[in-house]
């Protein structure tokens, strides 16, 4: 019976976490496909920019509030009580859903917000580490580069993020957990952008500095500005959303 439960739980926390909730608020809002705009990303930072910072507030509360903390709180000693291992588990498929959702052709966000919840469930300090040192080190790259670009400072944040479980002495399962995000958020950071741009490498090099790019900076070219304000011109695809 527990385990039946357990399968039916990580099923379901993969499919909680696949609602695409900013694409059908963009849907709901502005009529548009949030992945032909910016980014392309349907995450909560091109959401904000291409539909509307107020609307983002009811993306954020149920991606961190509930999408996140809702599976582990349920495979948790409050509910079901099946253990810190399934409920590692079922925040790993909060996140994988999340990132890759069947409902949108497995495109999906990159889990920054959702994180938060699942990791929120497991440990206070932990949640609050992971938000300092992504603020802090945004702070430092702004005040060095002139340039507001949190898409490092969040990378390098969940690189921390095994470290910092290890310092507060959390269960191993949390660490393993927080490895496996790492692990997930490199691999939805070097596979997810424009696929056109891989048929415009020639070479080892260029590829390598293309997979790095997209691994520290979550996009294909260095000019956030380029990236970022991308947008479908009328009828057909605009010329930078083809690239």
């Amino acid at each position: 019976m527990e385990a039946l439960a357990t399968v039916l739980l990580i099923i379901g926390a993969y499919l909680f976490g696949a609602i695409p909730t900013s694409f059908w608020m963009a849907r709901l809002v502005r009529g548009i496909d949030i992945r032909q705009y910016g980014s392309g990303n349907v995450g909560i930072s091109n959401f904000a920019r291409h539909v509307g910072k107020k609307w983002s507030v009811a993306v954020i509360l149920f991606d961190v509030a509930i999408k996140g903390p809702l599976p582990v709180l349920l495979a948790s000693s409050k509910v079901l009580d099946l253990g810190l291992t399934v409920e590692v588990w079922a925040g790993l498929a909060v996140i994988i859903g999340h990132n890759w959702s069947p409902f949108i052709r497995f495109s999906g966000g990159r889990g920054m917000g959702t994180v938060l919840g699942v990791v929120g469930s497991f440990s206070f300090w932990l949640v609050w580490l992971y938000l300092l040192s992504s603020f802090s080190i945004w702070l430092l790259t702004w005040a060095l580069s002139g340039r507001r670009d949190s898409s490092i400072s969040w990378g390098i944040s969940v690189a921390l993020l095994p470290v910092y479980s290890v310092l507060i002495d959390l269960p191993m399962e949390v660490t393993y957990y927080a490895l496996v995000f790492l692990g997930i958020t490199v691999i939805k950071r070097a596979t997810s952008n424009d696929p056109s741009y891989w048929r415009e490498v020639d070479g080892v090099l260029p590829a390598v500095k293309l997979l790095m790019i997209r691994i520290l900076f979550d996009r294909d070219t260095l000019s956030k500005e380029g990236w970022v304000g991308r947008s479908p011109g009328p009828g057909t695809p605009s010329e930078d959303t083809q690239r």
